[in-house]
């Protein structure tokens, strides 16, 4: 006991010492500043860290500090790791005692406490960038702000979050980790963009004041509440050489909090020296949906995809994975609905954030996999303690991992493949396959010379006349061949988009006698579907017509080619002008909501048959020549019957967008695309993402200090502000809503209104145009009561 206080008494004193530390500096004065290409930095005194623009792997910059007394320039910290900057970019101590990131297209961002002024910065040997006033104060601290990683002597007061990068030392921007340190006094890791409670924790529950502290002294990480140490993160002695090795503590893109030491004298690289997961398999989200993990040493994470199905990202397996075909197992007239069974031995899905279907005892794993395949609305299954767990959709956090998985036993659906051996056996002999050929070659040519004989373009040179008065394009829906619109294309060279289904290109046909600037997309592992159940779903996407949808000129089908042709919207894409930093005019903005509104309203309701588009968001919404709005890509969507008011099918849309229920295997409504419409309009009035970090954390003083919110979560930030009564102070600088502040506050409202979690609740998108149009009225919707209360 008396050497736990001596510890503890050390490590305080330790941190109150460093408070009145002095060091021998010149400050960075007012007036200073530094361009991204320049290669100058403000250091600090050692020389071991300095702040500057830190080079990406990709060109652009993040105004940062990283270890620079080493060949591996390792960032530690960044103030615009979601912004990177572009070479030209400055950070500016200015007169006025502000610390600014200016992009080079002028666009600003405040680093530090906007509210007070400085009269210095520093840059401290412990690799915090302090900012002071007259009387030398510190009134801001890198350290307080982290981003990714804790340094030696740095502490992490109770309500301190740290995210993950997004993909190593590739991407910084924030990944889908978070380490936390409760109010409630736990110190926890969770995929927070899953919607994780925590995979591991430090087990102080119920503690108060509680830090989290990187000693100085003996390079160990304490949990403490006040004066006492309750928890101890590492086991054994790191280093009791400190001044020989720098030290770092990272939460990883895999989800690992881990530290790192560099040997001063002679070191090559970072070395591992402790890890809170000792077996990486088990982190949450890991290798995303559909995804899995294994690590056979327990130290590196090695993602695939589940059989049946195909990564999002190549070149990034831990984003996850997609089905290589769209399949409905409980639609007995579909030629997928008889499944097989994949086994995987001594694998599980571990922490599983959703609920099992069912659980049930059986001491016979046959009986286990005789259950996943007669269950159509189960995906997979997991053997294990005499028990079988059938699995929902989405199939997350597969693993397999030594030894806590040994004796377990999962089941993966997929849809039945063609016998391979059976269809040699029935097919037919050379001789029938060449005969067949040559008739269908001479059937060809004459179907071919018929074609050319009547083709309007071929007039004028038979008959000496002359050709006839173009036709509209939006009358005529043609097929094109793949050659064509190869050549339209450019060999497929000109890509202006990309979808997780669809490349698009920019081309140019000849329609009618007149070149036609077009949009191409490729479909790619979307149309599995035979050729007559493509053309049925191009024949409805052709029969929309309304001003508010991209409009469908032609398609492709031919051999395993599956194209649409759409008229070009040569503004691009709603996301482009919203997140630009052009100045967006707030007429034009609640003119686009009306479009976008508009447009589903058609789909939903004046269309035949009717469309749930399953995919609204900023990408999808591109604008005209006159930046009208038009809804686009929604040719893949679910189409519904006359009499069918609800589809059962698998996940679709983009997370942040889509409805809860798309997460609960419940037949889904139109009301999916009312949530995601909600989402899209508080982006469209705020002018902010749903996912945005670094803007919401720079505006929590807007709020009541004693109000929790989520701070990276549009729609939870939106609802903070509105219980705290601050929507009119969030848009003071812009005096166009101030202005028109009424309909933005109700705007506003119908926003919460339509992301419900009670699909019911959500009006039908008549009812939002109504309430726009104010002939309805619009209350106070259910989230907001819920926060209230």
């Amino acid at each position: 006991m008396a050497a736990t206080k001596i510890l503890v008494c050390s490590v305080i004193f330790a941190f109150s010492m460093s408070s009145f530390a002095q060091e021998t500096t010149d400050r960075i004065e007012l007036g200073s500043s530094i361009t991204a290409g320049s290669n100058s930095s403000w250091q600090s005194p050692s020389g071991d860290f300095a702040f500057g623009f830190y080079l990406l792997a990709n060109g652009q910059f993040l105004a940062g500090i990283w270890f620079d007394n080493i060949p591996e320039k390792t960032l530690v910290w960044s103030a615009n790791r979601d912004d990177p900057a572009q070479i030209g970019s400055t950070v500016n101590l200015t007169l006025n005692g502000q610390l600014v990131l200016t992009h080079s297209n002028g666009t600003e961002i405040f680093i530090g406490n906007r509210t007070s002024r400085a009269s210095s910065a520093m840059m401290k040997n412990k690799g915090n960038l302090v900012l002071l006033d007259s009387s030398s104060k510190i009134i801001w601290r890198s350290f307080d702000s982290p981003t990714d990683t804790i340094l030696l002597g740095q502490v992490l007061p109770m309500g301190t979050k740290l995210y993950s990068n997004a993909n190593g030392a590739i991407d910084y921007s924030t990944g889908q980790y978070r380490l936390e340190i409760q109010m409630d006094g736990n110190l926890v890791l969770s995929a927070f963009r899953f919607g994780g409670r925590g995979y591991w924790n430090s087990v102080t529950l119920g503690n108060q004041n509680v830090s989290l502290i990187f000693n100085q002294s003996t390079a160990f990480m304490y949990v403490v509440n006040e004066t006492r140490i309750i928890y101890s993160m590492n086991r054994t002695e790191v280093s009791t050489t400190i001044e020989d090795y720098y030290h770092r503590a990272t939460i990883t893109d895999r989800g690992n909090l881990q530290q790192w030491i560099y040997n001063k004298r002679g070191g090559n690289q970072w070395t591992l020296v402790w890890r809170a997961i000792t077996e990486p398999c088990t982190v949450d989200s890991v290798c995303g949906a559909f995804g899995f993990c294994t690590s056979p040493d327990n130290n590196e994470v090695t993602c695939k995809c589940l059989t049946g199905y195909s990564p999002l990202d190549p070149n990034n397996p831990s984003r996850g994975c997609y089905p290589d075909v769209i399949v409905d197992f409980c639609d007995a007239n579909s030629s997928t609905s008889d499944p097989t069974i994949e086994e995987y031995n001594n694998t599980d899905f571990l922490n599983d954030v959703f609920a099992d279907l069912s659980r049930f005892p059986t001491t016979d794993v046959n009986e286990c996999k005789k259950a996943v395949l007669d269950d159509c609305f189960c995906l997979a299954g997991v053997w294990s303690d005499s028990r079988c767990m059938k699995k929902r959709m989405p199939l997350m956090n597969a693993r397999r991992s030594n030894p806590s998985t040994n004796n377990m036993v999962a089941f993966i659906k997929v849809p039945k493949m063609e016998n391979q051996e059976q269809h040699k056996k029935d097919s037919p002999s050379w001789v029938v396959l060449l005969a067949v050929f040559l008739s269908c070659s001479i059937l060809a040519l004459i179907f071919g010379i018929a074609v050319v004989y009547n083709h309007p373009l071929t007039q004028p040179y038979i008959h000496g006349q002359p050709s006839a008065k173009p036709k509209s394009v939006e009358i005529n829906l043609k097929a094109f061949s793949f050659q064509e619109l190869r050549e339209a294309t450019n060999d497929f060279k000109s890509r202006i988009g990309r979808g997780g289904f669809s490349t698009v290109y920019n081309g140019v046909l000849t329609l009618d006698g007149e070149e036609v600037e077009v949009a191409v997309k490729q479909l790619e592992k979307v149309m599995e579907q035979g050729d007559k159940d493509f053309l049925t779903e191009v024949q409805v996407i052709g029969l929309t017509h309304h001003k508010n949808l991209v409009r469908l000129i032609g398609f492709c089908n031919e051999h395993k080619h599956r194209l649409l042709v759409y008229e070009l919207m040569k503004n691009g894409t709603l996301s482009s002008f919203l997140f630009a930093d052009e100045n967006r005019s707030w007429d034009h903005r609640v003119e686009i909501v009306f479009g976008i509104a508009r447009g589903l309203l058609y789909l939903h309701e004046e269309c035949e048959p009717q469309i749930i588009h399953c995919d609204i968001k900023p990408q999808n919404v591109l604008l005209d020549n006159n930046c009208k709005a038009k809804i686009a890509d929604f040719g893949l969507a679910k189409l519904l019957k006359k009499d069918q008011t609800r589809t059962s099918t698998v996940v679709r849309g983009t997370m942040g967008y889509m409805a809860p229920e798309w997460l609960k295997n419940v037949p889904v409504t139109a009301k999916v695309d009312v949530y995601s419409f909600g989402v899209l309009l508080l982006e469209i009035i705020f002018c902010r993402r749903h996912v945005e970090l670094h803007r919401v954390t720079e505006e929590l003083h807007q709020v009541d200090e004693g109000t929790q919110v989520e701070d990276m979560i549009l729609v939870d930030w939106v609802l903070c502000c509105v219980n705290a009564g601050n929507l009119r102070s969030i848009v003071s600088h812009d005096l166009e809503v101030l202005g028109d502040f009424k309909r933005f506050e109700t705007m506003t409202m119908i926003g919460l209104w339509c992301i419900c979690s009670n699909p019911t609740l959500r009006p039908s998108m008549k009812k939002v145009i109504q309430m726009l149009e104010g002939t309805v009225e619009v209350g106070v919707a259910p989230e907001v009561d819920a926060q209230i209360s």
